[in-house]
């Protein structure tokens, strides 16, 4: 068995450490033998914890610091030799032995390896301990013969949370049970034998303990059998275990020592600290991490350009493999927002949206992806480095974390949401260790990759930074923190219209009010405006104009194209590298793959299909080079059918307008929209003016004070406006007043504003719809937009007849207002609110 230099390394400053502990121990150092050993060996850093177990006795404790793909696993079977050479060398190999882990992933990976007699790990452990070896489960415990205990070294597996519960009478671990527990204890009818055995490990749990009438029974639990071997402990991954309450389970298995595993320890007593410049240097690790800038908007399109270059990696390791007959099979970790049968959501990237995405549109079959959720563990049981596996993408939310090896993960995709950092960085690790230790001849395989979705590169350098960090390189990692946290949940309350204004809208209505909106009319029946129906179903793509797509120049691009990687790596700044691109699709698949990805959902295939080829023949110039600019051909095709169906939309929409069909109709109930009773709003500090005044004329009972500054200087100007009966602030969503205008899209107005003859408290005829736009919005698209629906909004609110309403409509006006911020001191809009709602409709 041939180890790595820095492994051999830890190994001699281990064994060094232990010989001197065991002569402090032989010469009679009872209370700090083991900070003793620790000057005598002049270690560098402080031996900052000092423990006990629960015998009273000192506990060794000491950690030995290696990076993620290190190999910790294998240290610590060889430090275990070492521990039965030196400080347990009375044991003569015999006895029992802690391995405490602290998650599911870990416990069943070094189980498995310990078991499997033709593992490097279960022979490894064989070498150094040259004994018999047996390894058990907490379950399995309980069959151990008193014989096996001294004749064989037993390693008991456990993780650490199923014994550090505060109720330990609950857990197995520390009930009474039966089996041959029981031969490791006295016989129950000898009570003085029981009473020594206490006397002498004091903290044993007892069943009875009467000094009164001499009963004393001692527990036949698998707690009690740990004390009574003073196992040596080894502590996978112990940054994990420094509370109080793991400490004192630790402590009270009555440890005679305790070896620390982490990559990024805390408050620990750091003997040998492996660097990551080490790992790399002995081929252990996949550096430099390429962190691709594709920019790309859709998660589909990042796992096409994924899948690329799986491809393209899995040829390279082809060639690798002809040249050194060492296989690897390239696999890609894809990071999704949820995995819960439940949890399937437009809103958020889910497993099966990805491996259908996969099968589906990318050709993989599927018995190369698997899921590793909670619920779904597609990899149980299956060794991934078997040439004959079939895996190639690995689809997971938070499952493979610390533990989790696998050296042919190369890939890791981040579709999570850009705000959750805690998801990409825990994965980082996974994908860094190097197949066989051993660099290849081909760089490609000798780095790892990341590709994230909506994502700055400053932020995807800095994660990537701290995700090294918390896999032990470049530094302390415990200085790295996310500030972010949890926002504090927001509270909200209900507001109801006022009864002040409720008793203007009488019959029928009783205290109901109502909008009206757009309506179609055609053959004398009325319905509300329908975009689907009767503007989209009415829009042909066959008239879509072409004219500006044959001026499209993609030169540049092409002479560019290339793939743009950031490489991070230990111990430099983080670097930009531009490789030749590579691609796999002929122009008939970049074809198809637009019209699957364009998203465009109101379009059918075969329509955005007519598109997709009418732009296509119109180019120049690119003709078997479509893979190499699929990317911004379909952001330009998006945006031409995006534009071209408004275009003819709006053709409808004008043409129902001139004919008369477009109109507002309040007999037809589906064509208003009511004002709800009640709305739900976000508790916030009331909305005042600025001489402290609460507002007073909103048509609910609380107003929040939520609005950015310009949407807060028109509520008040409008609030004390002597035409204005009521007003309130209108929301986004269902079931808040909207408009459809020409575009997909609704629009939801900022404020609606009743006038009224204040001193009467009477309604007048003009409802205001009002659309407030910051002097930063003024003149773009979507204002300009606005504004051009407004006209048709109020043409056609001047024959609405109010008179329905309530008493006191006496004449027809309802308007749609866009209200600008003005480019200059704010009096401008102040004055244009002014005249909307002074006496222009003759009512005063």
């Amino acid at each position: 068995m041939e180890l790595k230099r820095y492994q051999q390394n830890v190994l001699n400053d281990v064994r060094a450490y232990l010989e001197a502990l065991a002569s402090q121990i032989e010469a009679g150092n009872e209370r700090h033998a083991a900070e003793d050993a620790w000057d005598e060996c002049n270690v560098p850093r402080e031996y900052k914890s000092r423990r006990k177990n629960g015998l009273g006795k000192e506990l060794p404790t000491f950690c030995v610091k290696v990076p993620t793909g290190g190999g910790k696993t294998l240290l610590a079977t060889q430090i275990l030799g070492t521990i039965y050479r030196t400080i347990l060398k009375h044991r003569r190999g015999a006895g029992l032995v802690l391995w405490v882990v602290p998650s599911d992933q870990i416990y069943k990976d070094t189980l498995k390896r310990l078991r499997d007699r033709t593992d490097f790990y279960r022979e490894s452990l064989e070498f150094a301990l040259s004994r018999r070896i047996e390894v058990w489960e907490k379950h399995e415990i309980a069959r151990l013969t008193p014989g096996q205990l001294a004749s064989t070294l037993n390693i008991l597996v456990i993780k650490l949370q199923g014994t550090n519960r505060q109720d330990k009478e609950s857990l197995k671990f520390f009930a009474d049970s039966g089996g041959n527990i029981m031969a490791h204890f006295p016989p129950e009818d000898e009570p003085e034998a029981h009473k020594a055995l206490r006397a002498e490990i004091p903290n044993l749990d007892m069943l009875a303990e009467d000094q009164a009438s001499g009963s004393y029974l001692i527990k036949t639990s698998v707690g009690n059998l740990v004390r009574k071997c003073e196992p040596a402990v080894i502590l996978d991954e112990g940054h994990k275990a420094t509370s109080d309450l793991a400490r004192k389970t630790i402590e009270g298995f009555n440890a005679s020592l305790v070896v620390e595993l982490s990559a990024t320890p805390r408050d620990a007593n750091v003997l040998v600290e492996v660097t990551g410049s080490q790992l790399l240097a002995e081929e252990m690790i996949k550096l430099p991490i390429n962190v691709q800038n594709s920019n790309q908007k859709s998660w589909k399109n990042v796992l096409t350009a994924v899948r690329d270059w799986r491809q393209t990696l899995a040829e390279t390791a082809l060639k690798h493999w002809q040249a050194t007959e060492q296989y690897i099979r390239p696999i890609v970790l894809v990071q999704v927002e949820r995995t819960g049968k439940d949890q399937r959501d437009a809103q958020y990237i889910h497993s099966l949206d990805v491996k259908e995405y996969l099968m589906q549109r990318l050709g993989v079959e599927e018995e190369k992806i698997a899921i590793k959720t909670s619920q779904t563990d597609d990899i149980e049981g299956i060794d991934l480095l078997d040439p004959e596996c079939p895996v190639e993408w690995i689809i997971t939310k938070a499952a493979l974390q610390e533990g989790w090896d696998c050296p042919y993960a190369y890939i890791l995709v981040s579709l999570n949401n850009t705000q959750s950092k805690l998801s990409m960085t825990q994965l980082v690790g996974r994908v860094l260790r190097q197949p066989y230790q051993q660099r290849s001849e081909f760089a490609d395989l000798n780095q790892c990759y990341v590709y994230c979705l909506r994502q700055k590169s400053s932020t995807v350098l800095a994660d990537i930074k701290a995700a090294l960090e918390r896999e032990g390189y470049e530094g302390d990692a415990q200085a790295v923190r996310d500030g972010t946290g949890k926002k504090p949940e927001q509270t909200a309350r209900k507001a109801k219209i006022r009864d002040k204004f409720k008793q203007h809208y009488k019959k029928p209505f009783e205290g109901r009010i109502f909008i009206p909106r757009f309506c179609v009319k055609t053959n004398g029946s009325v319905e509300p405006l329908d975009y689907f129906k009767h503007l989209l179903a009415k829009a042909n793509v066959e008239k879509f104009s072409y004219d500006d797509v044959a001026s499209w120049d993609f030169s540049t691009e092409l002479e560019q194209a290339a793939e743009h990687f950031f490489q991070v790596t230990i111990g430099k700044e983080a670097t930009h590298r531009e490789g030749k691109a590579t691609f796999l699709e002929s122009d008939a698949q970049v074809k198809l793959w637009l019209v699957s990805t364009l998203g465009l959902d109101w379009l059918s295939a075969k329509q955005l299909k007519t598109v997709v080829d009418g732009v296509c023949k119109r180019l120049s110039g690119v003709e078997g080079q479509l893979a190499l600019i699929k990317g911004l051909l379909q952001e330009k095709i998006g945006g031409f059918i995006q534009r071209e169906t408004d275009r003819v939309t709006e053709q409808v929409f004008r043409r129902l307008h001139s004919r008369g069909n477009l109109c507002f109709y309040l007999d037809c109930i589906e064509g208003c929209f009511e004002i709800p009773q009640e709305v739900e709003l976000r508790v916030t500090r009331k909305l005042r003016h600025d001489d402290d005044e609460p507002v007073e004329r909103n048509l609910y009972d609380y107003t929040p004070n939520d609005l950015n500054e310009y949407e807060r200087n028109v509520a008040l100007v409008i609030d004390r406006h002597p035409q204005v009966l009521w007003w309130y602030r209108n929301l986004v969503g269902r079931s808040h007043f909207a408009i459809q205008g020409y575009r997909r899209n609704l629009i939801y107005p900022d404020f609606i504003v009743q006038k009224g003859k204040v001193q009467q408290e009477l309604p007048l005829a003009t409802v205001f719809v009002v659309e407030s736009k910051g002097k930063q919005l003024k003149g773009n698209e979507d204002t300009n937009y606005k504004r051009e629906v407004a006209a048709i909004f109020e043409d056609v609110g001047h024959e609405v007849t109010w008179q329905e309403l309530a008493e006191g409509f006496a004449d027809r006006k309802f308007r749609f207002q866009v209200l600008d911020e003005g480019e200059y001191a704010d009096k401008d809009w102040r004055d244009d609110l002014n005249s909307y709602l002074s006496d222009e409709d003759g009512t005063e």
